[in-house]
């Protein structure tokens, strides 16, 4: 069941899928959907998406950040293959994890792009995927972590609880090396040593880029550290530097 899929870290082979999907909607003049797609490969492929073609990103529920991208002749026929699988559990015993589900996806030698968002709350597991895989996946996974579940089509789709607290944070500019100093409380050289090793992104996409100017609404992600969305600035301290708005995904 395992399919083809591509590094996040390789443009060029994701706009050659991206190609493909494309000489097949054209030739075959049906609907064409893409594997689920992470929000830096969606960001990478909107510069060529074609203009012949109508299209949209689709992960099932409003919320999601896991999303196929869907190609048709005309817009009418851009219908989305996306199935909600839950399972009520009880974790009163044992807890259950993201971690847990996704290793237990792996388990029945599935790719990770064959999933959309997944997640376990309160009684429950919820888990994004195809209709050719759906049912495959229901009679297949049975337990994970010790726990025995039974996955069922929903004919609800789930949004997932995205938790975000304010955060204020002091910074002596906007510039990214400055704003991750701030936000991860280190020093500003080694914020820089943290971008030039590809582990900070501005709207999911990576970036080296020491001096990229940040603005209102980019989500600001560092690895170890979490999520961060820029909001604003409330002010300037008698020194200078910029009081500025965050919010922060926990």
């Amino acid at each position: 069941m395992r399919t083809p899929h591509f590094s996040e870290s390789d443009e060029a082979a994701l706009q050659a899928r991206l190609e493909d999907w494309i000489d097949q909607c054209r030739t075959r003049r049906k609907p064409v959907r893409s594997c689920f797609l992470s929000p830096s490969q969606q960001e990478a492929l909107k510069p060529f998406l074609p203009w012949d073609l109508a299209y949209r990103l689709d992960g099932g529920c409003a919320e999601a950040e896991r999303k196929k991208l869907i190609l048709a002749p005309e817009e009418d026929a851009c219908v989305s293959d996306i199935v909600c699988l839950t399972a009520r559990i009880s974790d009163k015993f044992v807890q259950v994890k993201h971690p847990d589900v996704l290793g237990a996806l792996m388990n029945l030698d599935l790719d990770r792009s064959q999933f959309g968002d997944l997640w376990v709350e309160p009684g429950r597991i919820v888990i994004y995927t195809s209709e050719e895989l759906a049912d495959y996946v229901c009679m297949n996974l049975t337990r994970i972590h010790k726990l025995s579940i039974r996955l069922e089509r929903s004919s609800m789709m789930y949004e997932p609880v995205v938790k975000k607290q304010a955060l204020t944070v002091i910074v002596t500019a906007l510039r990214l090396d400055c704003v991750i100093a701030g936000l991860c409380r280190m020093s500003r050289a080694k914020a820089q040593d943290w971008i030039r090793a590809q582990r900070v992104s501005v709207n999911h996409k990576i970036l080296d880029e020491c001096d990229f100017l940040c603005h209102n609404e980019d989500t600001i992600s560092v690895r170890g550290y979490g999520r961060f969305v820029l909001k604003g600035q409330r002010g300037q301290t008698r020194s200078d530097r910029i009081v500025a708005e965050f919010e922060q995904y926990v």
